[in-house]
């Protein structure tokens, strides 16, 4: 199980939250009468509970939303040789004829805005493989197709 953890300034609210509701707690033990042996148990106790209400209420999320979970079965296929002109519903309407196509990306110059020649199609792991027979060495917009598995993982910037 993958945790995210939320930006500082809501892991503080958190916190704040807590600490606000184990002081509040700390105060009504006087007024109920509690001995002193059994108000440090009961002040560590709500502090407990507070910062449980405070992450909650700041909106950590402990469990995988939904996307996450759907995107276990997706993967990445590698399409090069791209003609310029080919646009991504193309695209993404001719890998769809072997499954379930969730994004198309078609990689551009970050200078010029044009397009670049390749792209990444995201789409479910068990179509992928009928896809690169179907596909690879394909014409499209008069160029054949180069597609293969890629990679999910983005390699860091300056290398490859």
């Amino acid at each position: 199980m993958k945790l995210k953890f939320p930006p500082l300034g809501i892991l503080m609210k958190a916190v704040g939250l807590g600490a606000a509701i184990g002081i509040i707690g700390y105060l009504l033990f006087p007024v109920l009468n509690l001995s002193q042996e059994i108000s440090r148990p009961l002040f560590a106790l709500t502090l407990y509970v507070g910062a449980i209400f405070g992450i909650i209420a700041a909106g950590v999320e402990l469990i995988p939303s939904p996307a996450t979970a759907s995107e276990a079965g997706r993967k990445t296929v590698f399409v090069g040789n791209l003609a310029f002109k080919a646009n991504r519903d193309e695209l993404r309407r001719l890998f769809e004829q072997y499954g379930t196509v969730h994004s198309v990306r078609i990689m551009t110059d970050r200078v010029t805005r044009r397009p670049r020649g390749f792209a990444f199609v995201e789409m479910d792991e068990k179509a992928i493989p009928a896809a690169i027979k179907g596909l690879d060495g394909k014409e499209f917009h008069g160029r054949n197709l180069r597609v293969n598995e890629g990679s999910d993982q983005r390699p860091p910037r300056g290398e490859g």
